[in-house]
């Protein structure tokens, strides 16, 4: 079943306006039929199912058959923060941490990543956003995860999540199983480095704020990889995989 989200107003009583995009896509794209059903969510944790009742490009009309309960989204809140990188490889991660149930994501502008200013973020934001909704909708999440702004490393040090996990290529001992022995919070930021790794100070500093250098094994990962392979682990710790 197609899954759409939808924004609240464009839900009345019994009945589901859709906007003109996503009447595009049922009417031009997907070729749904008449009385086809489809699952609607208006990312405030509300899902419906919907019966298709007027196919028109400009704007489809749905019946709400049932209000459902959400049950894919991941009771822990996964705050990926990660070093940016390439645009392709972010857009990369963006889509697939949405797959896996990262709850938002900000990028980090650290000593050796690329730097975006905010003029640059703001052009962007729109088609990020898109690609996040668009995962959302493939992977039957209940909510799109939430894209900060950029942020400098120093400042993301003070996030006040109970976790704060750092992803460290030299760290040798200490791997997530341990962290997670005696840890159930729900809330927890995971802090992913560029290509070239988090500087010795910065590692420094991480560590005088609380966060908690773990180690991802004993081969080096892409950090594109590291960072879908942290949050899967994490999640999975959590009892959410």
């Amino acid at each position: 079943m197609n899954h759409f989200f939808i924004t609240p107003q464009h839900i009345q009583e019994s009945r589901v306006l859709f906007p003109s995009d996503v009447s595009h896509q049922i009417v031009r794209v997907l070729r749904l039929k008449m009385e086809s059903t489809v699952m609607v969510l208006d990312n405030h944790g509300h899902q419906y199912e919907v019966r298709l009742e007027k196919l028109d490009t400009q704007q489809c009309i749905g019946k709400i058959v049932q209000a459902l309960i959400i049950e894919t989204e991941p009771e822990t809140r996964l705050h990926l923060m990660v070093a940016m990188t390439q645009r392709e490889k972010f857009e990369w991660i963006l889509q697939k941490s949405c797959e896996i149930g990262v709850h938002k994501i900000t990028p980090i502008m650290s000593e050796r990543s690329i730097q975006i200013p905010a003029s640059d973020f703001q052009k962007k934001k729109e088609r990020w956003e898109r690609i996040l909704k668009e995962a959302a909708e493939q992977s039957r999440r209940g909510m799109i995860p939430v894209l900060n702004a950029p942020l400098a490393i120093q400042a993301a040090f003070h996030d006040p999540a109970p976790i704060r996990l750092i992803a460290w290529e030299n760290e040798q001992n200490r791997r997530l199983n341990d962290i997670f022995e005696n840890q159930n919070s729900a809330e927890i930021s995971l802090l992913i480095g560029p290509e070239g790794g988090f500087s010795e100070p910065e590692i420094q500093a991480a560590q005088s704020k609380g966060w908690i250098p773990f180690s991802l094994g004993k081969r080096i990962l892409r950090m594109e990889t590291a960072a879908i392979v942290a949050c899967a682990l994490i999640l999975h710790q959590m009892g959410e995989i």
